[in-house]
């Protein structure tokens, strides 16, 4: 495990390159054991590469971002969902392991949902709540492409 987690440490300083100070890097250390832990503990797992991609495009790994329609966090959580009762609106931009379970549960749903065999209709069911393509996934599979060892191949 401890590889995997120097992986995904390295694709996301990959991907926020202006992370160099030893306090930047200890928090991409930080965020990568999370994200390795909580993609490992759904059924199925999930590949904790593209919840790295998604946390780029969704907030590019900043922790107290808002968006547009209240959405908030690494994960741009809405706090209104189905699995976001029990969590604050405050914890779930301020604790990074919650916002990162909440937002894995997330996309697990969409990926039991609406199959295992697309990944660009589940990252699109993750983004706006069906299961039908959309931009948001051809942009998050580029991320993702980008940082997953060996390329994307045979991803769909």
């Amino acid at each position: 495990m401890d590889t995997l987690i120097a992986a995904v440490t390295a694709a996301i300083l990959s991907l926020v390159p202006h992370w160099k100070s030893e306090k930047a890097i200890a928090r991409a250390e930080e965020y990568a054991t999370i994200i390795v832990e909580e993609s490992q503990a759904v059924q199925p797992p999930i590949d904790p590469f593209l919840v790295v991609a998604i946390i780029f495009k969704e907030s590019s790994f900043r922790s107290k971002v808002t968006g547009q329609r209240g959405e908030v966090g690494l994960m741009q959580i809405m706090p209104r969902g189905a699995l976001t009762r029990t969590i604050t609106k405050k914890k779930m931009t301020t604790d990074a392991r919650s916002n990162i379970r909440v937002g894995i549960g997330h996309l697990n749903y969409w990926q039991n949902r609406c199959g295992h065999d697309n990944l660009e209709v589940w990252l699109s069911a993750y983004n706006k709540g069906k299961c039908k393509k959309t931009k948001y996934a051809k942009r998050v599979k580029r991320f993702y492409c980008k940082i997953v060892p060996g390329g994307c191949g045979g991803v769909s």
